[in-house]
């Protein structure tokens, strides 16, 4: 946000004004927080939410927080009139003379001071024409075909939802062609009030351009004139005088900027740009005052789009802040693609490719602003300018989640040269309904942003908004995230009904599952609840002998009767052993795999064949132990 703290309106000033820089904005710790949280309430939900997504934190830093109040009255009390305040620059332009801006120089917080660069105007440059002979569109019909704006109206695109920022010399708001529209706010920067046409004080003619520039977004005038978008909201910035030879409104630009992104707009547009203070090798994007501003609002998750200029044929030609890298920077072209003579060229002082794009600048129609129903032809990047910023509304309607890289890539993917950039061109003519793509030719039944795969999107079940890719998975057996592969604890193997992310402890054994019936006698957890059977307890022998390993004695069984009878007999316990029980009390082998045990008596083998060769007078058995 920026605040016009002062103004000033006489004409003929002698020197340009003087932007001073602080060094810091004298807050830290508790006072910082506080003071970002009365930016948090300051600034529009929408804003806050923008920048949230874009750049990943709570929105507000304290490149937000206004400079110091002690710095910005001190540098009042030498007698200088301050003009703007900016809190993302941190510093202030203020009208003084030499005497007066040494003295602010020497301030121990000032940073720096330099001049406020003169704002080149992109001025329309009247032609005379014939109206189309299309009438589909009105007068509007050859530039708008031209980018495949009624293709785009109508598979219904119209720019609702999006908030456009314009920001220009004035607009007359009576006119026609914007009967219709919806202006969320505007701000004349200029004198200070809320009233963007000529007014008192104002030179006549002063809201010209803007409203020229306005009705190629936003015009809709039945079969006469429509604009691109239609269906935007808008703010709208007054940031330019036209009854000075030198209009030094760099600063204004910067107050008007930081308003629209600080209202919530998604898109900026501005027909305007400064050159003429800065050398060639100070376009990189970075030096100038405003492609500063530029940087921290792209930063910030506004897409910005700027007129290259009119400067051409000549490389290096460029304005600031179209030499912002984020910054969409747009060239002019007839209607055959052909880049006009005057659009300015590339490339930046580090050697980046400018412009982004090209669109119609040249015998395009717009409102006229002498006159509450007239069009004129005219041509300039003024005009392809807010053409380009139409279609990125119209695209970002379509496509809510692009952010200013995702725009410019599309724009640049979509373009007519898109691997063969250039100075002259950037990526080519815009195509809108390339870069719109599957929205205008597919489908997106369950609204998750994702086309059906039918069309050639990538939903791979556009009936489920659960079902896309990035979607997270699930454990339903189906390809959530469209990837053509199911995690491995998905699949039902055993085809129990029950996947291992649902309980299931054996996959490849249908009668293991949650649910399942417990078998009490076959050692095995059925139903998968982490409990074995009591039959299948592991036991410790203590019913059982446990010496018994030497010879024999000759003559002898060496066995004992086991109720102690003494009549001679012999008496013998049968020791019943499983399936190649050993004699050492080890599991037996063939138990079903339960780790169930088997308890001799501590008899060795070869006297328990002994026992069952002879005569067997009395037997008695005893069972083995569970």
């Amino acid at each position: 946000m920026l605040q016009i703290a002062a103004l000033a309106v006489a004409t003929g000033l002698v020197e340009p004004p003087t932007w001073v820089f602080f060094r810091d904005k004298q807050v830290a710790g508790a006072e910082l927080e506080a003071a970002l949280e009365r930016q948090e309430r300051e600034l529009a939900p929408r804003t806050l939410r923008r920048r949230a997504r874009v750049r990943g934190d709570r929105g507000v830093d304290v490149r937000d927080v206004p400079p110091a109040p002690d710095y910005v009255q001190s540098v009042a009390a030498t007698g200088a009139r301050v003009r703007v305040t900016s809190r993302w620059l941190n510093a202030v332009s203020v009208d003084a003379d030499a005497v007066q801006r040494a003295a602010i120089a020497r301030l121990p917080f000032v940073a720096g001071v330099r001049p406020v660069a003169p704002t080149r105007r992109h001025e329309h440059l009247p032609v005379k024409g014939e109206a189309p002979t299309s009438w589909a569109k009105g007068l509007s019909w050859p530039h708008l075909s031209a980018l495949h704006v009624p293709e785009l109206h109508a598979c219904g695109l119209t720019g609702a939802g999006v908030v456009v920022g314009v920001q220009d010399t004035g607009f007359l708001l009576e006119h026609q062609a914007f009967a219709g529209v919806q202006v969320i706010a505007a701000r004349d920067f200029v004198q200070g009030d809320d009233v963007v046409a000529d007014q008192e004080g104002d030179t006549p003619g002063q809201h010209h351009h803007g409203t020229g520039v306005l009705s190629l977004i936003v015009a809709d005038d039945g079969e006469v004139f429509s604009g691109v978008a239609p269906g935007v909201s808008v703010l709208l910035a007054k940031t330019e005088r036209i009854d000075v030879e030198e209009a030094y409104e760099e600063d204004f630009y910067v107050a008007g900027l930081e308003w629209i992104e600080g209202m919530g707009a998604d898109i900026f547009t501005a027909s305007l740009g400064y050159s003429d203070w800065y050398e060639p090798q100070q376009l990189d994007g970075k030096t100038a005052v405003v492609s500063q501003a530029a940087q921290v609002a792209v930063a910030n998750g506004l897409i910005m789009f700027a007129a290259i200029g009119n400067g051409g044929p000549d490389p290096k030609t460029l304005d600031a802040p179209a030499d912002v890298d984020g910054v969409i920077a747009v060239g002019a072209t007839d209607f055959d693609g052909v880049v006009t003579p005057f659009s300015s060229r590339g490339p930046t002082a580090d050697d980046r490719i400018k412009p982004d794009v090209v669109a119609p600048g040249q015998d395009v129609w717009m409102a006229r602003s002498d006159s509450l129903v007239a069009y004129e032809m005219s041509q300039g990047t003024s005009l392809s300018t807010p053409l380009a910023a139409g279609i990125g509304a119209l695209l970002l309607e379509a496509y809510p989640d692009l952010d200013p890289a995702g725009m410019a890539a599309l724009l640049r993917a979509t373009a007519t040269q898109p691997n063969a950039p250039d100075n002259d061109a950037g990526w080519g003519f815009i195509d809108g309904l390339a870069a719109a793509g599957l929205h205008c030719t597919c489908v997106d039944d369950d609204a998750d942003g994702h086309f059906a795969a039918a069309c050639g999107g990538d939903d791979c079940d556009d009936d489920d908004p659960a079902s896309h890719p990035g979607a997270s998975e699930v454990c339903d057996g189906r390809d959530n995230d469209c990837d053509a592969a199911l995690p491995a604890e998905e699949v039902d193997g055993d085809g129990d009904g029950v996947r291992l992310c649902a309980g299931d402890c054996d996959d490849a054994d249908p009668a293991r599952h949650p649910g399942a019936i417990e078998r009490p006698d076959d050692c095995i957890d059925n139903d998968c609840d982490g409990e074995g059977d009591p039959a299948c307890a592991p036991t410790t022998g203590e019913a059982s002998d446990t010496g018994a390993t030497a010879d024999p004695p000759t003559g002898t069984t060496g066995a004992s009767s086991s109720d102690g009878a003494s009549d001679g007999s012999t008496s013998v316990t049968s020791t019943s052993t499983s399936d190649g029980a050993s004699d050492s009390g080890a599991p037996a082998t063939g138990d079903g795999g339960c780790g169930c045990r088997a308890e001799d008596d501590g008899r060795p083998t070869w006297l328990l064949l002994l026992l069952a060769a002879l005569p067997r007078r009395r037997l008695r058995a005893r069972g083995r132990p569970g």
